[in-house]
């Protein structure tokens, strides 16, 4: 055995077939055979089938499919009478199904597409590792527990292992753990707190080292938190679950109509005396042709579309969405659990505040007393070594580093001494550089009194209670025969240079993002691996802390019962030292207890969390493949505002869905309400089923559709989160719908009286009244609330656009059509008579609201 490393390690060693010479090459195999390819297994991407299936199990997509078999029985049925069959609503709704069906998919899939693109290629690297003797160049993958790896600054761990050999190593664990601070790394055997064990994926700041892999692939802490995401939660978005209950209602409502019709249409056969196969078949047929109208089929391809436009518009915005519905999901959130490093801070060490009293002096301890160096990577020069250290060479990077110096002899850090020294020559003077600990660089200055020492100490005691790391400069001047002392002998004249704060602070954006968000009444809670004081630090600082905020540990929440934590959770603002099941246990407890929670980290150890959450939001630059691969939205720009403007566009698409079913629903009330009527008085049918189908298809299409281009509104982040109890059809939308479809059919009915319109013509100018009143209806849906309209009511091109055209082809129709629709020509004037007294709609809207806001 190699006398270099100890008993304990030797010991190590053997126990995993290897020695102080690292793994045989005649074992690879054997080793390979038992513990695979040190590689994680992926979470398997949809198949384009699976693909399908989820995007037909959307509720409304499901009674879609029931309509399109209601269509089928109709077109039986009319053959059944010698009649001409009509598919063009049955193909109408199979297209609406496959249009959004393939809308959700293709989106989705190309969305896919451009996050593999983001993918880092770093699977083909390589590390060096020690195999009998010898030090080879391995690929990441084909590397065995056993296997001696040789560490030192800038590399990735590509294992789990325990380090054998340590100089001055030190890690940055914050994918795993969410720290800011690098870990010193120190060698086992295990002793009383000291850190000896190493974990894949994370990076060597500083230091030298060896470590033997224990553990790799799926087995490493990295592989465990990846498999523990591959679970699959069913989470309907609160859109979903709404449309569901609203599709049941719909169909209740459409069912119940039809049926009251059918009976009503078969007792005034029977007063008549005209019952017959042919006309029960003709009772039938309107029957089912309401229950189809009342199903709105251009809902799902309305849905799909926006959420495609809105998905390409974010992405613009530099947010990449995975999932289609997360473009909606997010507009309902409540609820903001955000990891803290990496994504309100900007993970990057910087000085944020300094005390300089020798400039020259501080430039020269940035410069020359550091471990820390340049390497190119990515075609870009930038510093490998300590987060601390690069902090200070950034801050100086702007100064020119003079070329008459030379570097005589270094002091390394050490934990134990907390400071570092060099010694430079500059010219013919020897100057002796230290920088450290503030406590530990003032004990030891005699350059200033205790007054002075005091002024300088609260100043750094207020930098040190924002959590901020303090990092103390001095010098002194010395004899050219230093190297027969010792450091010590250096610092009995120091002069104090002055003290620099490192901290990794806020994006500048998160500011106004977090008072927007409280604006929107969305609350805010930092889950964090780091450390309660920074934690805390940071809420303060955002102004998260309310006066009944709770501040605590992961320690303590792990020892509450769900029932204790479920009571507690409304007030607590931070945890700190958060481990990966702690951040889902908050998360999974949230959303049972009805929250909408969108979970933000770029860690490895926020990727459960971020599966539970509802809308799962990773970071694009600093996030880790685990977090991205996890997460519904990559934020590109790793901007905490970009979710803002998500959360906006969210808030803003569903508004347009209810725009587009209080249109939808004031037509199907109107059409059920008229027929209802017809019958009740027995005036016969006032629409016929081709002419429901058209209105239908009119409808659910183009008009529609159209709706979902309307602008959100400035002030919809003023408002609270809707009330998800509530569902999607508000009071006031009842309101206007109601009131709507009522005018359409009284104003339809007296306007025959008052034109006194031949009895032959009644169906003809029913069919106009109502459809042109349904085009101009379209412009009153643009409000769902009692405001008035017309201050927008030609601010979406698109809806406007189709206005005309949907008026013109209403006209068009009827000339060279008048057999198909069963209708009769008009005159020009006749048409303009019907349009002048159809825009009534837009002064009577009007009307009940402006009645409905002065109401007290």
């Amino acid at each position: 055995m190699d006398s270099t490393f100890s008993k304990e390690i030797n010991e190590l060693l053997k126990n995993l077939d290897s020695s102080s010479q690292g793994l045989s090459l005649s074992i690879l195999e054997s080793k390979e055979n038992k513990f695979g390819k040190n590689i994680i297994t992926k979470i398997p991407e949809k198949t384009f089938l699976r693909r399908v299936l989820v995007a037909l199990s959307e509720p409304m997509v499901k009674i879609l499919v029931f309509a399109i078999f209601l269509t089928i029985i109709i077109n039986f049925l009319k053959i059944s009478k010698g009649e001409k069959s009509d598919w063009p609503e049955t193909i109408g709704i199979t297209l609406s199904v496959i249009l959004a069906t393939s809308i959700t998919v293709l989106m989705e899939m190309k969305s896919q597409k451009s996050f593999n693109l983001l993918k880092e290629i770093g699977e083909k690297i390589f590390v060096k590792t020690i195999r009998e003797g010898k030090i080879l160049e391995v690929a990441k993958e084909n590397i065995y527990p056993g296997d001696i790896i040789i560490l030192s600054i800038g590399d990735k761990v590509p294992a789990d292992g325990i380090v054998i050999e340590s100089f001055n190593l030190e890690v940055d664990e914050g994918i795993l753990t969410g720290e800011s601070f690098s870990v010193k790394k120190h060698v086992f055997p295990l002793e009383p707190n000291i850190n000896f064990r190493i974990f894949s994926g994370t990076y060597i700041v500083d230091g030298t080292g060896k470590f033997v892999i224990t553990k790799t692939g799926d087995n490493t802490e990295f592989g465990k938190i990846s498999k523990s995401v591959q679970k699959n939660y069913e989470i309907l978005t609160p859109l979903q679950q709404e449309l569901g209950i609203l599709g049941k209602k719909i169909a209740l409502i459409g069912i119940s109509i039809a049926i009251i019709v059918f009976l009503l249409k078969i007792f005034n056969f029977s007063v008549h005396q005209k019952i017959s196969l042919e006309n029960i078949i003709e009772a039938l047929t309107l029957s089912i042709v309401l229950i189809v109208s009342t199903i709105p089929e251009g809902l799902s391809t309305m849905v799909a579309t926006t959420l495609a436009l809105s998905m390409i518009k974010l992405s613009k915005e530099n947010a990449l969405i995975k999932k289609l519905t997360s473009c909606e999901a997010i507009g309902s959130i409540d609820l903001i659990c955000s990891d803290k490093t990496g994504t309100i801070t900007q993970n990057k060490m910087i000085v944020t505040e300094s005390l300089i009293i020798n400039d020259h002096f501080i430039f020269l301890n940035i410069k020359f007393n550091n471990n820390s160096f340049l390497k190119e990577e990515n075609g870009v020069q930038k510093y490998f070594g300590n987060p601390t250290e690069i902090a200070l060479l950034n801050y100086a990077s702007s100064r020119e580093t003079p070329k008459n110096i030379s570097i005589l002899h270094k002091y390394p850090f050490s934990s134990e001494k907390k400071k570092m020294g060099t010694i430079i020559q500059v010219d013919n003077v020897y100057i002796y550089l230290i920088k450290g600990a503030s406590e530990i660089i003032l004990e030891n200055l005699h350059d200033l009194n205790n007054e002075e020492k005091k002024v300088i100490e609260e100043k750094i005691q207020i930098c040190q209670k924002q959590a901020k790391r303090i990092i103390a400069f001095a010098h002194s001047i010395i004899k050219e025969d230093f190297i027969s002392y010792e450091e010590t002998h250096f610092q009995k004249s120091l002069i104090f240079d002055g003290f620099m704060a490192i901290s990794d602070p806020i994006r500048p954006e998160v500011f106004p993002a977090v008072k927007v968000c409280k604006e929107a009444g969305i609350d805010i809670k930092i889950l964090t691996g780091d450390n309660l004081f920074t934690a805390t630090s940071i809420a303060k600082e955002l102004n998260l802390i309310k006066p009944n905020s709770q501040i605590l540990e992961a320690t303590e929440i792990d020892k509450m019962t769900d029932n204790e934590l479920q009571l507690n959770l409304e007030n607590i603002s931070v945890i700190a030292r958060s481990t990966p099941m702690t951040k889902f246990r908050i998360i999974d407890l949230l959303m049972k207890s009805g929250k909408s929670v969108a979970v933000t980290g770029d860690g490895v150890n926020d990727a459960p969390a971020l599966k539970r959450a509802e809308v799962g939001i990773s970071m694009g630059i600093t996030g880790t493949e685990v977090a991205k691969e996890t997460a519904d939205i990559i934020l590109l720009n790793d901007s905490f505002a970009t979710i803002v403007k998500a959360i906006k566009e969210g808030r803003g698409l569903y508004e347009n869905f209810q725009k587009f079913i209080q249109f939808q629903q004031t037509v199907n009330l109107g059409a059920l309400f008229l027929i209802l009527i017809f019958e009740i008085f027995d005036w016969a049918t006032p629409l016929r089923p081709i002419q429901i189908l058209w209105i239908n298809i009119m409808m659910d299409g183009p008009l529609a559709i159209s709706l979902g281009f309307e602008k959100t509104r400035d002030n919809i982040m003023q408002e609270n989160p809707r009330n998800k109890k509530n569902g999607i059809l508000t009071v006031n939308m009842w309101i206007n719908t109601l009131s709507n479809a009522l005018f359409i059919v009284c104003f339809s009915t007296f306007m025959i009286r008052f034109l006194k319109i031949p009895h032959n013509y009644i169906p003809t100018y029913i069919f106009n009244f109502f459809t042109f009143m349904v085009i101009i209806n379209v412009f009153n849906c643009k409000g769902i609330d009692k405001t008035s309209i017309l201050n927008r009511i030609f601010d979406n091109k698109n809806l406007n656009i189709v206005f005309c055209a949907m008026f013109l082809i209403q006209i068009i129709i009827n000339i060279t059509l008048p057999e198909f629709f069963s209708v009769y020509k008009l005159s020009f004037f006749e048409y303009l008579k019907i349009i002048f007294f159809s825009s009534s709609i837009i002064f009577f809207n009007e009307l009940v609201r402006f009645i409905r806001r002065n109401i007290k």
